[in-house]
């Protein structure tokens, strides 16, 4: 008697930006954005010495890189010397980065480095937690942004992780997210003939 192996098919879903902004729906830009990766894998990265956009974001040390393989996706971008303004809120800081798997497991794990924080001039205390949240006048500043879902039935699983360092929203007005990675995976299972 034979008995087939079994086959996993995997889709890979990965794409890291080092900004997504729109703001006034006037400005509407991906800034350093590696493009969505193939459905089957492979790598995908990009590296700017600075990007500017006028009158609100300056960025320097620009990278962004996305990678699908082994039934894994990594996704991961980084900038330095972060200079945010928009709709009177005024955003700086040194180093934001972040970091997003996905695993046929299926798991997901994510984290974001943000240093040198600081909101209209004041000094945040970074918690290091998930979705850290400061309110502000006109709307909100989300630190460690992570929106996570995994799934799991006998024949297929998904997971799929999207981290911020950090997204500013003010609504109707603007839309920033800085240092953003998305890791996805779809796994089927092909089960072989059953045993004779």
């Amino acid at each position: 008697m034979m008995q087939m192996a079994n086959a996993q098919s995997v889709t890979y879903t990965g794409e890291a930006a080092v900004a997504n902004v729109n703001v006034l729906g006037v400005v509407n830009a991906s800034i350093e954005d590696t493009g969505p990766l193939p459905a089957n894998g492979g790598s995908l990265s990009t590296e700017l010495l600075s990007a500017n956009v006028p009158n609100i974001l300056n960025l320097n040390l620009l990278s962004a890189s996305t990678n699908g393989e082994n039934n894994q996706v990594n996704s991961s971008a980084s900038v330095t010397q972060v200079r945010l303004s928009a709709a009177g809120v005024l955003v700086t800081a040194s180093v934001l980065t972040s970091n997003a798997t996905a695993a046929c497991s299926p798991s997901v794990t994510g984290n974001s480095t943000i240093a040198g924080l600081t909101v209209n001039g004041i000094a945040v205390k970074v918690t290091g937690a998930p979705n850290q949240t400061i309110p502000l006048l006109v709307g909100s500043l989300v630190i460690n942004e992570q929106i996570s879902s995994v799934s799991n039935t006998p024949t297929s699983t998904s997971a799929d992780m999207l981290v911020n360092a950090l997204h500013l929203r003010v609504a109707g007005i603007a839309d920033v997210a800085i240092s953003s990675s998305h890791a996805a995976v779809a796994c089927t299972l092909s089960l072989g003939p059953p045993p004779e």
